[in-house]
């Protein structure tokens, strides 16, 4: 019996010291630290805009060899060159233009990628025996080129020139204002009156009157990517 009652006491303390060891080492200072990571970000600017206009061939043609507003000759007499109708343009001996230009707009927060893609058709620029004639010359950046000179055909005249243009491609990094990037692309024609053949040009004249006219057409399409 006293045996037993030594026991319960001795646990009863044992209880004792757990408890207040538990309470005694909650107030005791100690090391402690803690860390916390947190951040934001935004969707990165792009922004960038392309409008195209197609001014590469016109309806009037000043003198200057300058593109003229629609007019008939009588209001405007510095007009050499008039379509007969309004909707339709053309191109003649002497006249001369600039490719559809392309107004860039924008400040990406990113590594861009500037390419063109062009197609220059040519169809008519035939002569009575089937053989070829084009007159018009094509000047991309400083190199111009023409049937005759450092073209040897129509289809050689159209690889050269697509070829050209589209190897203007250039690469802008962060934060470039694009309001810059058609300076990197200038593409011009001329029907010009030296080095061609009056009657050959006068044998393309006539068939338009005839209605079989002979036709240019240059498009370039203009892409702008976030570089991968």
């Amino acid at each position: 019996m006293k045996k037993n009652k030594m026991m319960r006491l001795a646990s009863g303390l044992l209880v004792a010291v757990l408890i207040t060891t538990s309470t005694i080492s909650g107030t005791f200072a100690k090391y402690t630290t803690s860390g916390e990571a947190t951040d934001t970000a935004r969707v990165a600017k792009f922004g960038v805009e392309i409008v195209a206009t197609n001014t590469a061939f016109s309806n009037a043609y000043k003198d200057d060899d300058s593109f003229g507003v629609w007019a008939k000759p009588e209001t405007d007499n510095t007009l050499t060159v008039v379509s007969s109708t309004e909707a339709e343009k053309v191109v003649a001996p002497g006249t001369a233009g600039s490719l559809a230009s392309f107004a860039v707009t924008g400040t990406p927060e990113v590594d861009v990628q500037v390419t063109y893609d062009a197609t220059l058709t040519l169809t008519g620029w035939e002569l009575a025996d089937s053989s070829e004639y084009c007159p018009i010359e094509i000047t991309v950046g400083a190199e111009t080129f023409k049937v005759g000179d450092n073209a040897t055909d129509l289809a050689d005249l159209k690889s050269k020139v697509e070829t050209a243009i589209e190897g203007k491609a250039a690469l802008y990094q962060t934060n470039t204002d694009l309001s810059a990037v058609n300076d990197d692309l200038t593409v011009s024609w001329a029907w010009d009156f030296i080095g061609n053949n009056n009657d050959n040009d006068t044998y393309l004249g006539d068939q338009a009157a005839a209605g079989n006219a002979s036709k240019i057409t240059l498009t370039v399409d203009m892409t702008i990517d976030q570089v991968d």
